[in-house]
């Protein structure tokens, strides 16, 4: 068996061994690009709002949505970036479950509870994650492993395909083969992307070995992690949304806030940000501030961040979901992540096919 026999066996196992994995990787990522999007159009009358020249202060919009809702505190609020989508507020009844609802940003009004939402774009996220098993570590883990594979797959790919006429179907005499050169074609032009998709995606699943690995590399520390809690000041209230929001812009200028979490907690507020060049919608900026004092206990801005943060968690992140360049890259992350379930099935299909008619061959 030469090099080129091994890497066709080689590509053919795996490629037989990851099919499944693969059409449910390569299907739920590419919802997952415009996962956003499609959440919002799915529950248009929880999320969209007609846009008003001025919006409510935090503090009145939490006043608001606690009024809407007696005797419960609000601990979170997700602020949007687009003018036309309603906050998000997470509130806390004295007793039972947290209830998050959607609120007007310009009005105030409680629109409804994310309760009764479609739920399908969370579900594909998470499926995505960790195949919505009941043991989430061990989904995670075979989705893991399926992008080691598709790594493997990529790569031979690359090899066994390079010589061949890249654009070219078939011939006079080529009947029937029309999944074999489109396998071929549409594979070798995606392989750069189903690389990318393969090594960010071990990165995420391994993402503190990757940062140990990269602080090692660049000499540079790791992030630091979150603070614990602050002793409290005896008396003292807890810090309204407006002064979070306010401590939290003056301690990284120019970021902008996306979610505020622990209000009226003892745990120490947890800011979230976004630069403008942050793709990530979440934000990869975090200020952790004292729950009454509004001290500044730790901030880490994807700005300034050491390599291991900044390659790992930002824009490992950013290849992965193809969010690198904007609307661009994410259209191209999204057909190329959609071709994968067909490259998974057509793989398999060929490789039956030669199996059928070798057996028609055979006296």
């Amino acid at each position: 068996m030469n090099l080129r026999q091994f890497l066709l066996w080689f590509h053919l196992v795996t490629g037989l061994a990851a099919a499944l994995i693969l059409v449910l990787l390569g299907a739920s990522g590419a919802e997952m690009v415009f996962e956003n999007e499609i959440d919002h159009a799915l529950n248009a009358s929880l999320y969209r709002v007609q846009p008003q020249d001025t919006r409510l202060s935090l503090d009145e919009l939490v006043t608001k949505a606690e009024s809407a809702n007696p005797g419960a505190r609000a601990t979170l609020l997700n602020l949007p970036d687009e003018d036309g989508i309603a906050c998000v507020v997470s509130l806390k009844p004295p007793q039972g479950k947290t209830l998050t609802v959607t609120t007007n940003p310009y009005t105030g009004e409680v629109i409804g509870s994310l309760e009764h939402a479609n739920s399908f774009t969370k579900k594909v996220h998470q499926f995505h994650l960790n195949l919505l098993l009941q043991n989430r570590e061990t989904g995670s883990l075979i989705q893991a492993w399926g992008s080691v594979l598709l790594i493997g797959l990529a790569i031979t790919g690359i090899v066994l395909w390079w010589p061949r006429k890249l654009w070219s179907f078939g011939g006079r005499k080529a009947t029937g083969r029309w999944s074999f050169d489109l396998h071929n074609v549409l594979g070798f032009y995606t392989s750069v992307f189903m690389l990318i998709f393969g090594i960010t995606g071990v990165v995420i699943h391994w993402e503190n070995q990757a940062m140990q690995l990269v602080g090692n590399l660049s000499g540079q520390p790791l992030p630091l992690p979150p603070p614990k809690p602050s002793p409290a000041v005896p008396g003292a209230k807890p810090l309204t949304a407006s002064a979070v929001w306010t401590a939290a812009t003056k301690a990284v200028p120019g970021a902008k806030v996306v979610t505020i979490q622990n209000l009226g907690s003892v745990a120490p507020l947890r800011v979230t940000m976004r630069f403008p060049e942050d793709r990530t919608p979440a934000g990869r900026t975090n200020v952790y501030l004292h729950p009454t004092t509004g001290e500044v206990l730790s901030a880490q801005s994807s700005r300034t961040a050491p390599a291991p943060y900044r390659l790992v968690k930002l824009w490992n992140r950013q290849f992965h979901t193809g969010d690198i360049l904007g609307w661009p890259s994410r259209i191209i992350a999204a057909l190329a992540s959609a071709s994968l379930p067909f490259l998974a099935i057509t793989g398999p299909w060929i490789w039956v096919r030669r199996l059928i008619r070798k057996r028609k061959v055979t006296p």
